[in-house]
């Protein structure tokens, strides 16, 4: 599939979505709580195949599926030397979307 031509939306869920995969690969702990990621999510992501992830991406067109944070304007207006700090006190909510 890399004959296509990815939009700016899909080429950041391939790359998100890549740089996940291979953070569960290397330290799956690490990045569920980098990523905001459950056990499970993270299995059937490092389960996924390249090919099925190239097919998600282009199946989604333009529909994002990484938001920005609640707090990114907040985080926009604050002195850089204290963004790294405000985010570690005030870190995304856990992802709940996928849970039954």
């Amino acid at each position: 599939m890399s004959h296509l031509q990815l939009s700016d939306v899909q080429s950041t869920n391939l790359h998100h979505l890549l740089a996940i995969r291979l953070g569960v690969e290397r330290d799956a702990v690490a990045t569920c709580r980098k990523f905001a990621l459950d056990a499970e999510l993270a299995r059937q992501l490092q389960a996924a195949s390249i090919d099925q992830i190239w097919t998600l991406v282009a199946a989604l067109g333009d529909a994002t599926l990484f938001l920005p944070r609640e707090d990114f304007v907040a985080l926009l207006n604050t002195p850089s030397p204290l963004i790294g700090a405000l985010a570690a006190v005030q870190p995304p909510p856990p992802n709940t979307t996928n849970k039954a």
